[in-house]
This record gives C-alpha cells, sequence and structure tokens, in this order.
C-alpha cells in the first residue's frame, strides 16, 4: 500500500475541495493509498510540512490555487524529494494546471492522478528558494496577492479584473517601472522597464498572449519577457497591441529563452513568485532546474 500526503486549503474554490473531500479520498484509497489529510490553517502551512515530513511519502498530492501549487513545489525541492507529486486545481485561474492540461473538474483531476502518468517540469530558482512557473515584477502582478480572498470566492476572475483596472493607473505605473539591468546566457540589457517576466507558462493571469513564442515548461530553459516603459502614444499602442493580439513586431518588447538570468534594479521591486508575494529586491538570480518535479499530467491521447 502507497502512502500518500494530500494538503489542501479549505478556502480555495469557494470550499470546493471541502465538499468534494470524501470523493476525492475515495478515489485514491481505492487505488490502494493510504492517505494523510492536512488542511492548511495559515500560509505556508502546507510547504512546512512536506518540506519537514514530505519524505514519509510515497506521493504528495495539493489542492487549491497557484499559492498551494507554488508550496508543494517549494517544499519537494527544499526538502530533496524524490517522489511524485499531483495537483488538484481550485483556484480562481491555475495558470499551472491550464499549461499542463490537468482537469478543472476536482473528482477528474483526482482521477487522472491515479493513472501515474508522470512529466517532469522544469522549475525555478530565485533568490535561493523555488517557484513552479513565474517570477515577475512590474505592471499588475500584484493582482493575484493584492485580491482579497473574499472577493476571489464572491467574483471568480472578475475580481482580479476589477483589481487590475488600478494597473493602469500613472502613479500606479510610475512606482511599478524602473530602470532594470537584465544579464542571461547569450545577452544582456539595461532599459526603462515596467514588465518583466521569467519562467515556465503557457498563459499568465489566464492570458497567453503575454508569454513568449515558443514557451515550454520541459525543455530545460526560462522562457523571459520584458516590456519597456512607453515614452509616447505610439508606445502606449503597440503595448496594447502585444497585449491583445500578440503582436511582437515592435522593440517595446524583449523576449529571450536563457538557463540562467541576473537582474539589477535601481530601485527595489516587489515580485511575485507563482501569484504570491515573493518580496522585494533590488537584485536576482534565477536560473532553471530542468526536470526538477515529476507531476500528474494526463495521458497522450
Amino acid at each position: 500500500m502507497k502512502k500518500m500526503l494530500f494538503t489542501y486549503n479549505p478556502s480555495s474554490g469557494k470550499g470546493a475541495v471541502k465538499q468534494a473531500l470524501s470523493d476525492i479520498l475515495s478515489i485514491f484509497t481505492s487505488k490502494g493509498h493510504d492517505v494523510m489529510v492536512h488542511p492548511t490553517a495559515f500560509p505556508g502551512d502546507s510547504l512546512e510540512f512536506i518540506t519537514q515530513r514530505g519524505g514519509d511519502f510515497d506521493i504528495i498530492v495539493s489542492s487549491g490555487g497557484d499559492g498551494m501549487l507554488h508550496e508543494l513545489v517549494y517544499g519537494v525541492c527544499a526538502g530533496n524529494l524524490s517522489c511524485p507529486c499531483g495537483y488538484i486545481p481550485s483556484g480562481t485561474v491555475n495558470d499551472f494546471a491550464s499549461s499542463l492540461r490537468i482537469p478543472k473538474d476536482i473528482r477528474k483531476a483526482a482521477e487522472m492522478i491515479m493513472q501515474e502518468n508522470y512529466l517532469p517540469v522544469d522549475i525555478g530558482r530565485f533568490n535561493g528558494g523555488y517557484f513552479a512557473y513565474i517570477s515577475a515584477f512590474g505592471w499588475f502582478t500584484n493582482v493575484s496577492y493584492s485580491t482579497s480572498q473574499r472577493s476571489k470566492s464572491l467574483l471568480g476572475p472578475l475580481a482580479y479584473f476589477l483589481t487590475c483596472l488600478r494597473s493602469f493607473e500613472p502613479k500606479y505605473l510610475r512606482q511599478n517601472s524602473g530602470r532594470v539591468r537584465a544579464e542571461w546566457d547569450h545577452g544582456v540589457i539595461e532599459d526603462e522597464f515596467i514588465y518583466c517576466m521569467a519562467g515556465n507558462t503557457h498563459t499568465v493571469g489566464g492570458m497567453k498572449n503575454i508569454v513568449p513564442d515558443g514557451a515550454s515548461l520541459t525543455d530545460g530553459k526560462l522562457d523571459c519577457l520584458f516590456v519597456r516603459v512607453p515614452r509616447n502614444l505610439s508606445d502606449l499602442d503597440a503595448i496594447n497591441r502585444f497585449v491583445m493580439t500578440h503582436d511582437c513586431d515592435t522593440d517595446m518588447i524583449v523576449s529571450f529563452k536563457t538557463s540562467s538570468l541576473s537582474v539589477s534594479c535601481e530601485k527595489p521591486f516587489r515580485w511575485t513568485l507563482d501569484g504570491e508575494n515573493g518580496g522585494e529586491y533590488t537584485s536576482a538570480d534565477i536560473t532553471v532546474l530542468p526536470g526538477a518535479v515529476r507531476i500528474a499530467v494526463p495521458p497522450e491521447k
């Protein structure tokens, strides 16, 4: 009998996991798993538990929003664990699940995990820590963690949209842009930027257009995208076209792939890691850990 740790956020998705808990556990136990259930009590609870106790289990499954995914991946990497993982998305957007075609239906996701089809995915290392799919700072990157849980529960994705509206205010734009120097495997650039990201994902905040072309979770590279600060209406129009249609035919957008990235800024910027508040930094060293975590995904058709 395999030992499973199942950790979940009781508040995520209007308590959807809590309501479906009996069904989820029945799916796991019917396949011969001895399940320890750990509902989280505070932010970082799952990370702490997985880091300290994860070595006792044959598989670790987490359910919640992207914050729970972040804690799952961070805990597995920090604990130097080799066991496979599963993720049942129940958050508002779930970018990582979308990238890997993990079902949004809770029961179907649990059934998929039991098929034991594991994909080694790339993980990011950020200033000594870890992230699952994105590290970023600048324009609208604080939306996911600055939107209240109550608003998410009541309004769903609309809550993110309403919070995002303030990111177009001139004062907000000034606060979240500045001079940045970036060095990577085959290049260096220094300029005024309004948005900077490095990660492995096909969507950000549910949007596909602001992800670099050819983005992959399994190529051993970070997909990076930097947006320059607009100086005039023409620059604004170019950025708007990029966001709306992914028109990259503009020098306002800088994108590239790299195995490592060093970023230095003239002022502290608040980074988001997997949609969570990652802290303020004037510099960041980001690298990729190829295939560092094995996660359950749907079998190829």
